[in-house]
């Protein structure tokens, strides 16, 4: 992959303190894969008897999954960038193509937020969990693919 789509947010990223680099980690990014991996099982098996925790646990997987494709580049969101930095990073790269797989993240993002926030009117229910499974499978399955390709490149910013 070339570092022409997505390498001015990137760096503003950077210069905001939203994403920050690291050294470029295959066993990390292998590591959190397998970690949402984890997560999609653990909420596909406990939608029915406690819904709220397997929504947290497939946005969490989504988060993983995109988290591994900056660490695959040498990039980590920050705590200042916090869950958006990961998704805007990514997006920038592959939006397009990969723009559908990706749009349901911040959804997910929000659904995850309300079990977290709002009362019983807006609890999250077993065909929550059921309804945006897939699309968090989706992104995982979209990162273990980019991650396994070689087409992600490190990210070296520009010489100005």
């Amino acid at each position: 992959m070339t570092w022409g789509q997505g390498r001015a947010v990137v760096e503003d990223m950077l210069r905001r303190g939203h994403l920050e680099r690291v050294p470029a980690n295959r066993n990390e990014s292998t590591h959190l894969l397998t970690k949402a991996r984890i997560h999609l099982t653990t909420a596909a098996a406990i939608a029915g008897s406690d819904p709220e925790t397997a929504y947290d646990a497939l946005y969490s997987a989504a988060r993983k999954a995109l988290t591994a494709i900056l660490v695959e580049q040498g990039l980590r969101p920050t705590r200042e960038g916090g869950h958006e930095a990961a998704i805007s990073a990514v997006e920038a790269q592959m939006d397009p193509p990969m723009g559908e797989t990706l749009r349901p993240y911040r959804r997910l993002r929000r659904r995850r937020g309300q079990g977290d926030y709002y009362g019983a009117a807006e609890q999250v229910h077993p065909d929550d969990v059921a309804l945006d499974l897939p699309a968090a499978a989706a992104i995982v399955d979209m990162a273990e693919t980019l991650c396994s390709s070689e087409v992600l490149t490190v990210f070296t910013p520009e010489i100005r």
